[in-house]
């Protein structure tokens, strides 16, 4: 069954396509604190669609709430010219309760001077569709 996600954003063009996620640890990592009894971290935060990010991204201040451990570096190319190392990591990305997924190869980035804690990219959207309703200033994302 198809799970559509809509978000009305009246400064749609200033700011972005944007939206509240859920980011926890991975599927594996979850599983061991469940049978470990230990709580679940979890971080509410919001997250900016980037059709310009190929690869989901998360904050430094996210990685640190969640404790997460790097699984390897990869090198990246941004807007500056020389390629960057950054550490990448397995987290679950969770829309609402009943709509969550694992992502591979999740990178941290520097996102202190923006309002944003997480980029989501193709590697995410390439799982479903994106409209991008400019005069309703909407923003939908069907899975």
């Amino acid at each position: 069954m198809a799970r559509s996600f809509t978000f009305n954003l009246p400064r749609l063009r200033e700011s972005g396509p944007t939206c509240q996620v859920v980011i926890k640890p991975s599927e594996p990592v979850i599983e061991k604190f469940k049978s470990e009894n230990k709580k679940i971290p979890r971080v509410s935060v919001l997250a900016l669609i980037d059709t310009g990010a190929s690869t989901t991204a998360v904050s430094h201040r996210v990685v640190k709430k969640l404790k997460l451990v790097p699984r390897g570096t990869v090198q990246v190319y941004t807007s500056h010219k020389k390629p960057e190392i950054r550490n990448e990591f397995d987290i679950s990305l969770a829309f609402d309760a009943r709509t969550c997924l694992t992502i591979v190869k999740v990178l941290d980035a520097s996102l202190q001077n923006h309002d944003i804690d997480c980029l989501i990219g193709r590697d995410v959207l390439e799982h479903g569709v994106l409209t991008y309703n400019g005069p309703k200033k909407e923003v939908r994302l069907t899975f």
